[in-house]
């Protein structure tokens, strides 16, 4: 922070006034918003491109066909993106999580942090342009900042929002295995038990109904069935999905019966929930000795130890 500063302070110091700096910061984040802006606008109205992004499928991210109006906005939507392909496949993985399926929202994903960088810096310098003792440092210092903010605030939110949706995903996992074993020992077929359970636990777990929703639709699509069952854990990054579909697809592997896998998983499961929770539990003694000592021994020392202290000095007092 300090390098930036004093190298803007020496090199560009001595030719323009602070004013002037502020001014043209202000002009560059505003043409940068402007454009973000523009982008992100044009992702969601594209109707050359509408057809394309209505699949939930992560392939869906490669290159297609398309002409040479869709090919330019394809060229310019690309100059959002890093150059890095890993960085992009692990967004892309990470927006899948998050529960954003489509094309378009790695687009909106990078637009979207341009647009914060810009109009945090944009906000900070017209703050600065009206604080008192303002100095170019300063400005510099709260600009960088600013930025820098807006650049890691979307990638935590995106966090927070993974960690929402898996959340309710693993709450909403005993429900429906329960409801599967019960449908698949009536005699219905896998896929039916599926599109059974999705529609019964779409009120309460609407998450999850989404996501065997897609299931059922890509088996019916002619989709291979563990390649249907591996975009489901794609999608949803949850550890017990991918343990359940690790058991159904050695159940199809060797013949096993379905509704005898998914009981046996369904038991060990919420003998893993078990434990959790009583692991948890056993931890609660350990965490309250802190706030207890920090809350409670105050107001003991209080009650206890005044009144006492109280008393002995009426004590003295009387004896001298």
């Amino acid at each position: 922070m300090d390098t930036i500063t004093n190298f803007l302070t020496q090199n560009l110091g001595a030719l323009y006034s602070p004013e002037q700096l502020m001014v043209a910061l202000v002009a560059a984040a505003t043409f940068c918003i402007v454009v973000a802006g523009w982008m992100l606008y044009n992702t969601f109205n594209d109707p050359i491109r509408s057809r394309l992004v209505n699949s939930p499928n992560q392939n869906d991210f490669k290159s297609v066909e398309l002409n040479k109006h869709a090919v330019s906005n394809e060229k310019f939507r690309s100059a959002l993106l890093p150059s890095n392909k890993e960085l992009q496949n692990r967004t892309i993985q990470r927006l899948n999580h998050a529960g954003f399926h489509m094309r378009r929202n790695l687009y909106q994903y990078y637009t979207l942090r341009i647009l914060l960088m810009a109009g945090f810096t944009v906000a900070a310098l017209i703050i600065m342009i009206f604080a008192p003792g303002r100095t170019l440092g300063l400005s510099v210092q709260g600009s960088v900042c600013a930025l820098v903010f807006g650049y890691v605030a979307p990638s935590f939110a995106l966090d927070y929002l993974i960690k929402k949706r898996q959340l309710a995903l693993n709450r909403s996992i005993p429900d429906a295995l329960d409801l599967l074993v019960v449908c698949t020992e009536a005699g219905l077929s896998f896929e039916a038990a599926l599109q059974r359970v999705a529609k019964e636990i779409r009120f309460n777990h609407p998450i999850l109904a989404d996501e065997l929703d897609v299931v059922v639709a890509e088996t019916r699509a002619g989709l291979d069935r563990k390649q249907a069952y591996t975009n489901l854990i794609d999608r949803t990054g949850v550890e017990e999905i991918r343990g359940l579909v690790s058991a159904i697809n050695q159940s199809i592997r060797f013949g096993v019966s379905i509704a005898e896998t998914l009981r046996t998983y369904s038991e060990d499961f919420k003998d893993r929930r078990l434990q959790a929770a009583e692991a948890k539990a056993a931890k609660i003694g350990a965490k309250l000795v802190l706030p207890l000592a920090v809350c409670m021994l105050p107001g003991f020392i209080l009650i206890v130890a005044v009144p006492f202290l109280l008393n002995l000095t009426k004590v003295f007092n009387f004896n001298n």
